[in-house]
């Protein structure tokens, strides 16, 4: 009687502890969130894509390349490799829906295969028949599907840290109450201060590397009302992506990772490496997960030779 009354008051508490999370959770929405994406400068252009506006900069003039963020990503963790490919290439970055400068909508798929195919109704509607396609990390994902479902959009890959193209998310996260503690998670990584600088941190091998600035841009379009919704849709929606058959994967693939990365680790990129028929694998040295901005010297040098057909 004892023990199953102490079993009682735990559920109890931590039923309460829950609860309180999540209404701490939605006030955190409701305080931060507090920006019209219109009202937003943003550094590219936006175009509409079926019911979503996606921004996207267009630089530079050449063979073409595409570059994929990752999650909780946008178009400013490519500055540093912008202004370098741009000159020899031209250069093709979105924000993926939900993130940085395109819309957030309340509704609709959030999936890594719906992303993959606003990348390619943006190729095309830029007059991009078939590009070059680089992705970072989440990124690395989509990347991977558009070159499965569009080969002929697809020239070559640059996988950057790249997360798992099948299971990034498990399937347990589209079931009741998942969806809802995913939203908590990312509600709180998004607003709370302290835990968003850990979190970031965690990417970079000198963590001296995330400056103010850095902080600043992330926690501004943070604040971009629909921000928690959306990165918590991809997440669920991720969680029913069908499986993408690596071996239908015949473009040449450069592996690029960070010699430290903590998020996907060695073991991801050898294992790609092995599944992917025509693969190679580059590592940076001291460099985590975030190793396009750490060493964008070493990182744009490997890319560019990769695309120029030279050996490293």
């Amino acid at each position: 009687m004892v023990g199953r009354r102490l079993l009682l008051l735990l559920g109890g508490l931590t039923a309460g502890a829950l609860i309180a999370l999540c209404a701490y959770a939605r006030w955190l929405v409701r305080r931060c969130e507090n920006l019209d994406l219109a009202d937003v400068p943003k550094p590219g252009d936006t175009i509409r894509l079926g019911d979503v506006a996606i921004h996207y900069v267009d630089e530079g003039k050449g063979p073409p390349l595409v570059l994929i963020h990752g999650l909780g990503g946008r178009i400013y963790n490519f500055r540093y490799n912008i202004p370098v490919l741009a000159e020899r290439l031209r250069v093709v970055a979105l924000d993926l829906k939900g993130f940085g400068y395109s819309e957030r909508p309340a509704t609709g798929d959030y999936s890594l295969a719906a992303q993959a195919r606003l990348v390619g109704e943006l190729m095309d509607r830029l007059g991009i028949s078939r590009a070059a396609v680089l992705g970072h990390s989440m990124g690395g994902a989509i990347a991977l599907r558009l070159a499965v479902t569009c080969p002929e959009k697809v020239d070559r890959l640059i996988l950057v840290g790249s997360a798992p193209p099948n299971g990034m998310v498990p399937r347990l996260a589209a079931s009741r109450p998942l969806p809802s503690l995913l939203r908590l998670g990312t509600a709180l990584v998004l607003h709370q201060p302290g835990l968003r600088e850990r979190v970031l941190q965690q990417g970079f091998y000198d963590p001296a590397f995330l400056s103010p600035e850095m902080l600043e841009e992330f926690r501004r379009s943070a604040c971009i009302r629909g921000s928690t919704n959306a990165i918590a849709s991809l997440l669920s929606d991720a969680a029913r992506d069908e499986p993408v058959d690596l071996s239908r994967v015949g473009q040449p693939v450069l592996l690029l990772w960070g010699e430290g990365d903590r998020w996907t680790n060695l073991r991801v990129a050898r294992r790609l490496a092995d599944e992917l028929p025509d693969a190679r694998l580059q590592v940076i040295g001291r460099a985590r997960h975030m190793v396009l901005e750490e060493r964008a010297e070493e990182a744009n040098e490997a890319i560019l030779a990769f695309l120029s057909g030279a050996s490293t």
